[in-house]
């Protein structure tokens, strides 16, 4: 076994070493074949080495590599910015481009703080977002999340994940209309306590990804923050690093529901892991107060634009149009749901099944009365996967005095049939070792 110094792992721990992957399945160097059901950590929108993504990438390889953002335009990034515009879920969609989740979150909040500045209201700084969420590892967008990852660092980061998404605690036995009025009040509320004319912008994730496993928030919900966000003149910014390109169904989470964000970022199944991707779409009211600004929109990345990002994500736009695979995230992701649902009516420690299209959750529980969490079911549910080489994610989440118990699937828009049968098998032979716990 090769010594692993990379500290990319827990320190010690050794894992499969992958060395091929195809669609849904990754094959390690001992021939073992896993499913790859959680896509990494919900990547792989097109599955392992896509052919049409391989040969966009070397196309692009062969011909250019890199470009400086204040150097050189490039023509990948011109076509790819266009591709967006077509499919945002805002008028007059800009775009900007970055290298992942984090570094586009980051941007998002540059561009808000600086939105407010060029509009003569500097004071506006103040930035609110929700519990249960991830936004990222940077420092400014892990001050956003209301995730665990976030409590080793509070002494350096902001406070702003203070409402809490509604649908979250299925303990708190609310009906849709009352759960609605609550997670709005919950938003109102934050940005009353900080003074609306000092709240830059309000971030929430359209459908939870990391933190909560796939909480799908009641109909309603985004187009009522969207008016307190309009009432109080604060920027709507959704972070779609998960829910965007076909994940959920539609191009972006948002398209569930009517309501048009002010910036939209988004990372993951862009490039389907071939390459570090990530990116903003910015509505035109946004984007015109920096196209007019003697320094445009001065902060960005070393990679931002990178033509060989923007090569593959528009190979992914157009292979997303081309198969159809809106329409299959929506169809197969019915298919799972149906099979998550036999899971939880045969076991007595699943909650919820919930979800949009090929983004699932399970909430795992001690019991069906009370719902409580069943402590280190995610972890034990995810490590009889691992022993059956089924890959899911595991999400333990804090919620108040109690840690949510759930696992998320997030496989490839290309599956088929054979495939959600697989998954749901060895999922449900996963959980029922929780009867041994």
């Amino acid at each position: 076994m090769t010594d692993d110094y990379s500290l990319t792992a827990t320190p010690g721990r050794q894992l499969p070493v992958a060395v091929r992957g195809e669609g849904m399945r990754i094959w390690d160097r001992d021939g073992n074949e896993w499913l790859d059901a959680c896509g990494g950590a919900m990547v792989m929108s097109l599955g392992h080495c896509h052919p049409r993504l391989v040969e966009a990438a070397q196309r692009q390889l062969e011909k250019l590599t890199f470009t400086y953002r204040f150097s050189f335009s490039n023509e990948p990034m011109l076509e790819l910015a266009e591709l967006v515009r077509e499919v945002a879920p805002m008028e007059r969609g800009w775009a900007f481009f970055n290298s992942s989740g984090s570094e586009s979150i980051e941007s998002a909040i540059h561009l808000a703080l600086l939105f407010w500045q060029h509009q003569g209201r500097p004071g506006k700084t103040e930035l609110i977002s929700r519990y249960p969420s991830f936004h990222g590892s940077t420092l400014g967008a892990l001050g956003l999340s209301g995730s665990r990852w976030a409590l080793a660092f509070e002494h350096v980061l902001g406070q702003n994940a203070v409402a809490q998404a509604p649908n979250s605690n299925i303990r708190a036995g609310r009906s849709p209309e009352e759960e609605l009025a609550f997670g709005l009040q919950q938003i109102e509320d934050a940005i009353v306590a900080r003074g609306p004319e000092n709240v830059a912008a309000v971030f929430l994730e359209p459908t939870t990804g990391a933190s909560g496993a796939s909480v799908v928030p009641p109909d309603g919900y985004l187009e009522g923050v969207r008016d307190l966000c309009d009432r109080f003149d604060v920027l709507m910014i959704c972070d779609e690093t998960v829910t965007s390109f076909g994940r959920t169904g539609t191009w972006f989470g948002v398209d569930h529901w009517d309501v048009s964000p002010d910036i939209v970022t988004f990372a993951k199944g862009v490039s389907s892991g071939v390459t570090p991707f990530s990116g903003l779409a910015i509505d035109g009211r946004v984007a015109d107060v920096f196209a007019a600004a003697p320094e445009g929109f001065p902060y960005g990345h070393t990679y931002s634009g990178n033509p060989v990002g923007c090569a593959v994500a528009a190979e992914v736009i157009k292979v997303i149009r081309d198969d159809g695979l809106l329409e299959r995230s929506r169809d197969l992701g019915e298919l799972l749901n149906k099979g998550l649902d036999q899971i939880a009516a045969s076991s007595p420690h699943v909650g919820q099944v919930r979800g949009r299209g090929l983004l699932q959750g399970l909430e795992l529980v001690r019991d069906k009365e009370t719902l409580e969490p069943l402590a280190g079911a995610s972890q034990a549910v995810t490590v009889a996967a691992r022993e059956r080489q089924l890959m899911i994610y595991s999400c333990p989440t804090p919620l108040g005095e109690r840690t949510i118990e759930a696992v998320m699937l997030a496989p490839p828009l290309v599956i088929d049939e054979d495939d959600i049968d697989e998954i749901v098998n060895r999922l449900g032979d996963s959980i029922a070792t929780l009867e041994r716990v």
